[in-house]
């Protein structure tokens, strides 16, 4: 997997805003782009399905758990 072209926005230091608001010397500056790259619609409903997928496993151990301790079984 390759590295994206770094993304770069327009900014200004503390020291280069005047009293009014406005920037003096504007600073291009590198933007942080997400850890995680953006998901299609199928991606996207793929990890929703797992992560509802992990819940409903876990709350199905917990309910076996909860009834081997009561002695249910």
């Amino acid at each position: 997997m390759s590295d994206p072209a770094p993304l770069y926005v327009v900014g200004c230091a503390a020291e280069n805003v005047q009293q009014d608001g406005t920037c003096t010397v504007p600073v291009w500056m590198p933007y942080h782009q997400q850890v995680l790259p953006p998901l299609d619609l199928a991606d996207g409903t793929l990890v929703a399905f797992a992560i509802v997928g992990m819940w409903a496993v876990g709350l199905k151990a917990r309910l076996v758990f909860r009834a081997a301790r009561i002695g249910v079984y």
